[in-house]
């Protein structure tokens, strides 16, 4: 009884540890995927993307919530909205050039642009305060929810900079527009991509523990198969002691039928035959 609960036991443990590591496996696959897909560093006006969802992690408090109470008050320019802090992942929905076109003042959207002046563009993601149509061309002016002022001014007036008459603001294209944010975040996994992202951190937190894991598999393997190896050469020997027992017992089994079976009878002498008889048939008596 007490040896039949510990290999229950033994047994439940396996499987949970089992359970524990594949999962481990498999979050360590999504995590690999969403690392990649997040790489959003480049300036190359593309967002890395999963069947159209892109993962974007938020450096900055731009988006956090307003310090002006009134701007969430009944008419103001964030009522029902809200936004995210510095080290949030977002969720970007990627769109299409006609998507781009249709998107409307409050949506918040993921653009590449120039923003430091340094003529490399990189990601930011702010709110829809303005939307214009001139020439052809629709552009959107951005604000952050928790900055002052919007991001630029569009001024077509000015022919030098027809949509940017802001010192170092901006007037977006619709073509720099990437993605629109579909609401979804998820707090502080941000700053554990960006570690994620470094080549410590992949290594690290996936590499490793994946190495250790397979390591552990690899030595389970082999003593399987070595236990395999023991069960097999303890069954032929059981076998063998099976197989000598067997012709001890017929051995014996043949002795005593030897030693029980009866003794042949003599058979009885026949009178002489050459004996002399008298006439009457009795015997000559001297």
């Amino acid at each position: 009884m007490e040896k039949t609960k510990k290999t229950t036991v033994k047994k439940v443990l396996s499987i949970v540890g089992n359970t524990v590591l594949w999962l481990f496996v498999a979050f360590a696959i999504v995590i690999t995927v969403i690392v990649f897909a997040a790489n959003n560093k480049s300036g190359d006006n593309s967002l890395p993307s999963i069947g159209g969802l892109a993962f974007v992690t938020i450096k900055t408090d731009s988006m956090d919530k307003s310090p002006s109470p009134a701007d969430y008050a009944e008419g103001g320019r964030l009522y029902k909205k809200s936004g995210f802090k510095a080290g949030s992942l977002i969720f970007v929905n990627t769109l299409t050039d006609l998507e781009k076109s249709q998107l409307e003042v409050g949506d918040v959207i993921t653009f590449s642009h120039d923003l430091d002046g340094d003529g490399n563009a990189e990601l930011n993601t702010h709110r829809i305060k303005e939307k214009y149509a001139y020439d052809d061309v629709t552009y959107f002016v951005t604000m952050g929810d928790h900055n002052p002022t919007p991001d630029g001014v569009f001024n077509p007036i000015n022919k030098t900079n027809d949509y940017d008459a802001m010192p170092n603001g901006y007037v977006l294209k619709s073509a720099e527009v990437l993605g629109k944010w579909n609401g979804h975040k998820i707090g502080g996994v941000g700053r554990a991509l960006e570690f994620l992202q470094t080549r410590t951190g992949f290594f690290v937190v996936i590499i490793l523990p994946l190495i250790a894991f397979f390591l552990f598999e690899l030595v389970r393997f082999v003593m399987v198969v070595i236990s395999l190896k023991g069960d097999k050469s303890k069954v032929d020997m059981e076998a063998e002691i099976r197989q000598r027992v067997m012709e001890e017992l017929i051995h014996a089994q043949q002795q005593e039928n030897a030693s029980a079976a009866p003794a042949e009878t003599p058979r009885p002498e026949s009178p002489a035959a050459d004996e002399p008889k008298t006439d009457d048939g009795e015997e000559n008596k001297e």
